[in-house]
């Protein structure tokens, strides 16, 4: 019988990776509290990291992908939430939309998100 392989391991790998070649930065979600008659928002900022890399030239197709849209892999870390198209991604203080999130989650495990953003 074969061995399962660990993937707490390979996050742990990951985080470290990112870690080491990426920076900090913040996830920000804006969340409603009160009654649905008046709500009030409040800001949440939680902090991350992440390496924020170019996409290819073969990716950018002008329509979903653009030239100046970025690829962004997040790190699981000490993460408590799971990123959001609502969320924004603050990029050396730089409010940045989140337009698409990916996990890498072989076996349901996640490793990382790929996630694109836009200024």
């Amino acid at each position: 019988m074969s061995e399962r392989h660990d993937y707490l391991e390979d996050v742990a790998d990951a985080d470290e990776m990112i870690a080491e070649f990426g920076q900090a930065g913040t996830l920000r979600r804006q969340t409603a509290t009160g009654p649905d008659y008046n709500p009030t928002v409040i800001t949440i900022d939680h902090a991350c990291i992440f390496a924020v890399l170019d996409y290819a030239n073969r990716e950018v197709d002008g329509s979903r992908i653009l030239a100046s849209d970025k690829k962004v892999l997040l790190a699981r870390g000490d993460l408590d939430i799971v990123p959001t198209l609502s969320d924004e991604l603050l990029v050396g203080g730089a409010a940045h939309s989140i337009l698409d999130v990916q996990p890498l989650a072989p076996a349901g495990i996640v490793v990382l998100w790929t996630i694109q953003i836009r200024k």
